[in-house]
């Protein structure tokens, strides 16, 4: 595996596995089972993070703006091509299925809808910074998939209802997927230079 993709990811991973040791050692309580989940859902949140391509502060300056207005879309279906759509809902329907599955409190459509707009809104902000656009479409999209996720673990929940989950979550942080999400993306932004790497 080349260094750099090693790097990046451990500008993902590193936050939210120091996030998650730092409440396991002011809870006491630990489930190996949760960690696993854990895992997967930040692996999740870093091949978003790398396919939406959001910048670094190490890149700021590069440019002769901050900010381009040109690169900002506030028109909605504007996009060019269906397939555009389509990829950003397929990036987000794994968020709207692990969500519920993976923590109780997320199992109201609210929730999933809220989580969907704040991981959406902060990749198209730091998209701001790597000359990506940073467009209302992929904003409605993205929640969009994560609606559509969220439709389907309840299809499936409902078809294996028989199964009663005896799980207790009141031991886990509060909001600790929406800090799992800003560690992640934050993590990307403000650790990983690619200049380092050429």
């Amino acid at each position: 595996m080349e260094m750099w993709l090693i790097y990046q990811i451990l500008c993902v991973f590193v936050p939210c596995i120091l996030y998650e040791i730092y409440w396991i050692r002011k809870s006491g309580k630990f489930s190996k089972k949760h960690l696993v989940w854990i895992f997967i859902f930040v692996l999740y949140l870093y091949l978003c993070i790398d396919v939406a391509g959001i910048g670094s502060v190490w890149y700021i300056g590069r440019n002769e703006t901050l900010i381009r207005m040109d690169e900002i879309n506030f028109i909605p279906f504007s996009s060019d091509g269906v397939l555009t759509y389509l990829l950003n809902i397929l990036m987000f329907m794994p968020l709207g299925f692990l969500l519920p599955l993976i923590w109780k409190s997320n199992r109201q459509v609210s929730k999933v809808f809220g989580t969907s707009v704040v991981f959406s809104l902060l990749i198209e902000f730091f998209q701001l910074f790597n000359l990506r656009v940073t467009d209302v479409d992929d904003l409605m999209m993205n929640t969009l998939g994560g609606m559509i996720g969220f439709v389907i673990w309840k299809i499936g929940e409902n078809l294996w209802k028989n199964k009663k989950d005896e799980s207790k979550e009141g031991w886990l942080p509060k909001n600790e997927t929406i800090w799992l999400i800003a560690l992640a993306t934050f993590g990307k932004f403000f650790l990983y230079n690619g200049r380092l790497f050429g």
